[in-house]
């Protein structure tokens, strides 16, 4: 009899061989939560291990496991209603069953770490938590928004309280949910667009334009969808910087693409050709916004008041803007 620590809190677990036959897999697993929600029936245990079995790191896992002559680490196990439930190594389970389709004999009977049936769900979650939230992080970012989401929506449980049951900080969590209801909302729970609509509601430009125009979520999300929108960093690179400026021509290229009059990547093009992509561009603005502060102004006016150096460099700004201006318009 050994012990694990889940939280602050220790169980006892019985180190054991069993039949992998009599083992089942874990439905609430997010590596194929997410495929099997679109069924109006619960999966079957057959349906999810076929699933497991098509999914490439399964496969890599056998050659592993093959190579290694079995696990190193136990799977984690918990007796429900007489069933023994693999909680932790649903992915080990299915490259097991993989290995004993050749050989039944050596491949019968696996390692198993079994925890006392008296273990509640709050326990389990912050187990898995530990593994896969905040260890070695194998779950996807989709897969561990997923699993955050579930657990708030059948728990309850305040966004920080739930954050700080995983140990992640609390800003993190608030995106994965924040994303994830997104997601589920415009019905579009595929796990290879998470990165889109994290780049999509995460960047304060846009955040700005979806304040005050909804219809510009349904047109994303629809490009998204179609596939308009080909790779994430086309919102990171192209939409978000038109939607961070404030110019005209930016705002008029950002109300064409929200009704679909134009496209990101011709909108960006036609941003570009203004110069206002460039790095000289942006020192320049970022130079004119400090310039301009109202605080900073007032800070000069006071420093200004006892020292001529700060009116002497003014001067010199001065006469070098004029220079370059000179310069530019020849």
């Amino acid at each position: 009899m050994s012990k694990i620590t889940i939280g602050k809190k220790e169980f006892n677990i019985e180190e054991c061989l069993i039949n992998q036959s009599e083992l089942l897999f874990y439905e609430e697993n997010p590596r194929i939560y997410s495929i099997l929600q679109s069924n109006d029936n619960p999966a079957t245990q057959q349906e999810i291990e076929e699933i497991l079995f098509k999914m490439e790191h399964v496969k890599q896992l056998r050659i592993s496991i093959d190579q290694n002559g079995g696990i190193i680490d136990p799977l984690i196990v918990v007796k429900r209603n007489n069933n023994y439930i693999v909680l932790e190594g649903n992915s080990r389970l299915a490259a097991y069953r993989l290995l004993a389709q050749k050989d039944l004999i050596k491949w019968k009977e696996v390692k198993c770490s079994v925890l006392p049936d008296t273990i509640s769900d709050d326990d389990i979650f912050t187990l898995l938590g530990q593994y896969h939230l905040i260890g070695r992080k194998d779950w996807s970012p989709f897969e561990q928004a997923a699993y955050l989401f579930r657990k708030k929506e059948s728990s309850n449980i305040e966004t920080d309280i739930l954050a700080k049951s995983v140990g992640l900080p609390s800003n993190v969590v608030k995106q994965y949910l924040r994303v994830y209801t997104f997601m589920r909302d415009k019905d579009d729970l595929r796990p290879d667009k998470w990165s889109y609509y994290d780049e999509y509601l995460k960047n304060q430009g846009i955040k700005k334009y979806r304040d005050t125009n909804s219809e510009i979520d349904d047109t994303i999300v629809s490009q998204i969808k179609s596939g308009e929108i080909k790779q994430a960093i086309e919102i990171r690179d192209k939409l978000a910087p038109i939607a961070k400026d404030g110019s005209k021509t930016a705002k008029k290229l950002m109300n064409e693409i929200i009704v679909g009059k134009t496209t990101i990547c011709d909108a960006y093009e036609r941003f570009e050709s203004t110069g206002k992509t460039g790095d000289a561009y942006t020192r320049i603005k970022k130079f004119r916004e400090t310039i301009t502060d109202n605080d900073f102004q007032k800070k000069i006016k006071v420093e200004a008041t006892t020292t001529k150096d700060i009116i002497f460099e003014l001067k010199k700004i001065k006469s070098e803007i004029e220079k370059l201006m000179k310069e530019i318009r020849d």
